[in-house]
């Protein structure tokens, strides 16, 4: 087996896993590349990425461009690599810098391509209600996310998971994934992709907090995604008593339409929300400054009454 000369871009936690299985594995791991530090918190104090944290741990060799150019080009390319590999990096890779790789670049994608190409993939997958969720492993190329796939992973999309639950399970997936790719790559096997069809490209843009706003227009299954796929950013807001809250969980209920969105039932000091149809359960919940609270700790914490309502976020 040929040991890779790898480069390695990625920024979030998103892109830890297969990070650490290049770093564990008998390849020759050559760089990292990922973002710039960036203010914040609330102290916008300079925040080093998850990459550049294990980076610097591990004392990897780790450049953060703000842009990728000739000379930064000129820099990997005297470093010899053979192949690159992306996770969720988030700064343009020009086609100048992809042909440096002799041996292609690939980037492991949140996403069943060529469904939801682009920022947010697990996000607008949940938001738009997908039935099915799943991580793809493509070639890149100039073009947004529009390479060949080479490997695909895909289950049924459990309706009580967030996009953070997501996050975790296809950062995982896709680093088993591409490190099977690499394997077969390595040993010189024939490998075998698929064109995506354009025909049935989605793009799944990237996330506004304007979007995360309850506007009680929702029936219950879209206000559920909302939550689910909002959750951990930028997630969903709404008022109570005139203070904005955090909804960071909800799910479906059997109980049936009220004729006021917004409107407060308790059941068994559980919390549910009235939508245009039916009401939701609350499990998680949060006054903007206070602690995430169950929907039973809300209403004691609270004292919520029926009487209550939830309106739009100020």
């Amino acid at each position: 087996m040929t040991k890779l000369r790898i480069i390695y871009a990625g920024t979030p936690e998103f892109a830890l896993p297969c990070l650490k299985k290049i770093y564990d594995s008998d390849h020759h791991l050559l760089a990292v590349l990922t973002q710039p530090d960036r203010p914040a918190g609330r102290g916008l104090k300079l925040q080093q990425s998850a990459v550049k944290q294990f980076a610097t741990e591990k004392k990897l060799t780790c450049y953060q461009p703000i842009k990728i150019e000739l000379d930064f080009i000129q820099k990997i390319k005297e470093l010899k690599p053979d192949i690159l590999v992306v996770a969720a990096y988030g700064i343009i890779l020009p086609v100048e810098f992809i042909n440096i790789f002799p041996l292609k670049a690939f980037n492991i994608h949140g996403s069943i391509l060529p469904k939801w190409r682009g920022a947010a993939p697990i996000q607008r997958a949940i938001l738009n209600g997908d039935k099915e969720i799943g991580v793809s492993i493509m070639e890149v190329v100039k073009k947004l996310d529009a390479g060949n796939v080479y490997a695909l992973k895909k289950e049924l999309r459990n309706i009580k998971f967030t996009s953070k639950d997501y996050f975790e399970i296809l950062a995982d997936d896709g680093a088993e994934l591409m490190l099977r790719h690499l394997h077969l790559i390595a040993n010189n096997s024939n490998l075998v992709s698929e064109k995506q069809n354009d025909l049935e490209v989605t793009y799944a843009k990237k996330i506004s907090k304007e979007e995360a706003l309850v506007t009680f227009a929702e029936n219950s299954d879209q206000l559920i995604n909302k939550i689910l796929a909002f959750n951990p950013f930028p997630v969903v807001r709404a008022s109570f008593r005139g203070k904005d809250c955090k909804i960071y969980h909800a799910e479906k209920s059997n109980i049936g339409k009220m004729s006021t969105p917004g409107q407060v039932l308790i059941i068994n000091d559980e919390l549910y929300l009235g939508t245009i149809d039916i009401f939701i359960k609350i499990n998680e919940i949060q006054i903007v400054g206070g602690k995430i609270l169950t929907g039973s700790e809300f209403i004691k914490s609270y004292q919520v009454k029926p009487t209550d309502i939830f309106t739009h976020a100020t």
